[in-house]
């Protein structure tokens, strides 16, 4: 994820992306596949890589996800790096649902693996008392604000009920 995406620094002074972001990737391997995820979608996306890279990713990040939430320390199940993870996981569920892929043989139940991803975030987030509780990690509470916000904006300009 670049950090200039999201006007989270305007000034380019914090070093969250850096210690965060990328520094819970370097300790989890969970959120390390899947923020790998990502960057094979990205690649994908502009003709650089393959969707076997994705699913390879997608499919590591997912298995440890599921590790992590199968831990006797209930806390591990919902640290920091577990539900950005299953964040990221997301993104790249919503990804795969765009037109870049019509025409790649890919899950047959993209919706439900989106869904699956959606109600574990969702149900984290509670667990751990709400995204305001997720202090520890500045930067993944804002790109999950963003996303939310986003996500809500879209629908209400359709009319839509809210997904989150």
């Amino acid at each position: 994820m670049a950090p200039g995406i999201i006007a989270v620094d305007i000034r380019h002074r914090s070093t969250l992306m850096r210690s965060d972001w990328f520094g819970t990737a370097i300790s989890n391997s969970g959120f390390m596949h899947s923020l790998l995820c990502t960057v094979a979608l990205h690649s994908f996306i502009v003709g650089r890589g393959s969707v076997e890279t994705i699913l390879h990713h997608r499919a590591q990040a997912i298995a440890a996800v599921n590790a992590a939430i199968s831990d006797p320390d209930a806390s591990v199940g919902i640290s920091d790096a577990n539900i950005g993870a299953v964040f990221n996981l997301l993104t790249v569920e919503e990804g795969l649902m765009s037109s870049f892929f019509a025409q790649e043989r890919l899950d047959e139940d993209q919706p439900t693996q989106r869904a699956i991803h959606m109600n574990g975030l969702r149900r984290m987030l509670h667990l751990r008392g709400g995204l305001k509780a997720i202090e520890s990690n500045r930067i993944l509470q804002a790109f999950i604000l963003w996303c939310v916000y986003l996500s809500t904006r879209f629908l209400a300009q359709r009319g839509m009920a809210h997904a989150y």
